[in-house]
């Protein structure tokens, strides 16, 4: 009996070491990772603002900032939630995709009371089949943001 143990845990540790290995075809571990910014200029914050790993686009959290000014749109919930969906199309475009790939969403809004706002831009740009959602009430957005939105696209 001890025997037949041992011979299968020999068996079992070599074919762990040549799936590991990729002798025996096993997938590799690692997998192509391709930063897509909003312009072919390389970003400055510590994190890619989205990701494309084969045929998903993992974007970040993205504010309602005008890339061409470095400020958020507007003051407002619609203005800041058009401005975050219309830079989640661009980098979608630039990956290769656009909006009806977007299959998740998180926001995470500052006020509740301006749910209702962000569901009719939401409805706006999603019109058929809307992504899945997750919403977050948080005290506080970098640059006094009023939503943040993160998004998952797939070809």
């Amino acid at each position: 009996m001890r025997k037949r143990i041992l011979i299968g845990v020999c068996f079992l540790s070599a074919v762990m070491v040549l799936s590991a290995s990729g002798i025996l075809g096993a997938p590799q571990a690692t997998s192509e990772k391709k930063v897509i910014s909003m312009t072919d200029q390389p970003p400055t914050s510590p994190f890619s603002p989205a990701l494309l790993v084969k045929d998903t686009l993992f974007i970040s959290g993205q504010l309602g900032v005008n890339p061409e000014t470095g400020k958020l749109e507007g003051p407002t919930m619609t203005e800041q939630a058009e401005r975050i969906i219309k830079n989640i199309e661009v980098l979608c475009k630039r990956a290769g995709l656009d909006l009806s790939h977007v299959v998740e969403t998180t926001a995470f809004i500052t006020d509740f009371a301006e749910f209702g706002e962000f569901n009719t831009v939401f409805r706006k740009y999603f019109p058929t089949v809307p992504p899945t959602r997750a919403t977050v009430q948080v005290v506080k957005l970098a640059m006094d943001a009023k939503i943040e939105i993160s998004a998952v696209a797939v070809k």
